[in-house]
């Protein structure tokens, strides 16, 4: 049978296929800026949280549970989507809904001025967050073949590095000149400005369903996918270490946004000003970090490298690195200290990259957009917790603020150790492949049973 590798080629010599590419691109670069803009409305919070504690009397722990509360609804959302809504409604139409609400809520923030509006606000943004990230995955996986996804990946992951590159900056500035209610405002409007964008690109792309493949390399019968029994697939031992890994590492990324300007400020005593530079130099940093993460994996699976270790030892060598380094942050200081900093809240992101791929490569098209939807919004779970135990953590310091974080920043590297040597433990995604491929209970229930039609996963 043809494979999507086949597909691509062929496509590519098709009178439509320079169009499609074109468009391809299109939806990639408006994906980016759908990610920019999710992480604009995320670091707006953490910027404000000095001037928002000041002005509505807050203090660190309460500070934290608002942090929280963005979670409450975040991952509950996420795997609703990828449970009910994905594969029932076009992508398309479901990042305007998300984008929607992202700006209600946001504009909403402006007219408050109680910490219930602000926590309610916090709630429906998480709401609409929730299925963001994986969502634009799934998106961008519409329009490649699965062993070109990590550039894609890495590029919809490059918009939370510009959020945060010019939102930090940027945002610090209006906080400063005009007050942090017209910054939540500003990221409202901008989220209203993408949807209009949005709605002249987005698409569904040839890679969406097997059937959409077929159409593109010009055959008139479907290209088949079988679907692996439920139990088999969310249990399996590699989908297991995607979940762990993923879950720890979005523990950081999600306790960054909040407490990572407040430990910069109040617990290493940096000025706001020079805080808002050392977070868009920290993102400055991952941007080529995450291309070169991404551009790398393709090489090395295209130089027949297995999964187990693109994905599954890369993993794991990334998280215990993160964690050795935000623990001798703890210990030194001057730039050695903002250096480690910078590895150990960036590089986590890597793990954004083949984690969807290990999921893209082992699950079939029909599942594979529920997988990686939920997976990756049910992770950020961790992201509840992470703010609320940071807070807690920095209140039963008392005054020596600096020592709360200091023990925070230790309780977060454990994480990420776990997170690791998880994935080197349980992610084997070419074990995973063979024993999908041989299920007998596929074949007994009367389904068709052939080999993933996606490159990558075939070889």
């Amino acid at each position: 049978m043809t494979n999507l590798s086949t597909a691509s080629s062929a496509a590519s010599s098709s009178p439509g296929a320079l169009p499609r590419r074109r468009q391809a691109y299109a939806v990639l670069c408006v994906l980016f800026l759908f990610q920019t803009l999710n992480f604009f409305d995320k670091v707006v919070f953490g910027l404000s949280a000095v001037p928002m504690m000041k002005e509505l009397s807050i203090n660190p722990r309460t500070f934290g549970l608002i942090g929280s509360s963005f979670y409450l609804l975040f991952p509950v959302s996420g795997i609703l989507v990828g449970l009910f809504v994905i594969g029932r409604v076009q992508v398309r139409w479901l990042l305007v809904i998300l984008a929607t609400i992202w700006s209600i809520s946001q504009i909403s923030v402006f007219f408050s001025s109680s910490v219930v509006a602000l926590m309610i606000c916090r709630v429906m943004l998480g709401l609409g967050e929730g299925p963001g990230l994986p969502s634009a995955f799934h998106a961008s996986y519409d329009w490649f073949p699965s062993e070109r996804r990590g550039i894609p990946g890495a590029v919809v992951l490059q918009g939370i590095s510009f959020g945060l590159l010019v939102g930090s900056p940027a945002l610090t500035y209006v906080i400063m000149r005009y007050g942090w209610h017209f910054a939540f405002l500003l990221c409202g409007l901008l989220g209203a400005a993408w949807i209009g964008i949005w709605l002249l690109v987005g698409d569904e792309g040839p890679y969406a369903h097997a059937n959409h493949a077929a159409k593109e390399i010009g055959r008139d019968e479907p290209i088949l996918a079988f679907r692996i029994p439920a139990k088999e697939l969310w249990l399996n031992p590699t989908v297991l270490g995607v979940m762990i890994m993923s879950t720890a590492a979005y523990w950081v990324t999600g306790m960054a946004a909040t407490w990572l300007p407040s430990y910069l400020q109040l617990g290493l005593g940096y000025k706001q000003v020079e805080t808002g530079w050392i977070l868009s130099a920290i993102y400055i940093f991952q941007s080529p970090l995450l291309l070169a993460g991404g551009k790398v994996t393709e090489l090395l699976l295209r130089r027949g490298w297995t999964r187990r270790m693109c994905f599954g030892n890369g993993a794991a060598i990334v998280l215990v690195v993160c964690a050795a380094a935000l623990q001798l942050a703890t210990l030194i200081g001057g730039v050695p200290r903002l250096v480690l900093i910078a590895i150990a809240f960036a590089a986590p992101s890597l793990t954004t990259i083949v984690g969807p791929m290990t999921l893209g490569a082992i699950a079939p098209p029909a599942q594979r957009g529920s997988l990686i939807v939920v997976i990756y919004s049910a992770n950020t779970f961790s992201a509840l917790f992470s703010n609320a135990v940071v807070g807690w953590i920095v209140q039963m310091a008392g005054h020596d603020l600096a020592a709360g974080f200091a023990h925070a920043m230790t309780f977060t590297a454990g994480i990420l150790l776990i997170g690791g040597l998880s994935a080197f433990a349980l992610i084997f995604p070419d074990r995973t492949l063979s024993r999908f491929a041989n299920l007998e209970s596929s074949q007994a229930s009367g389904k068709t049973l052939i080999a993933n039609p996606d490159p990558v996963a075939t070889l």
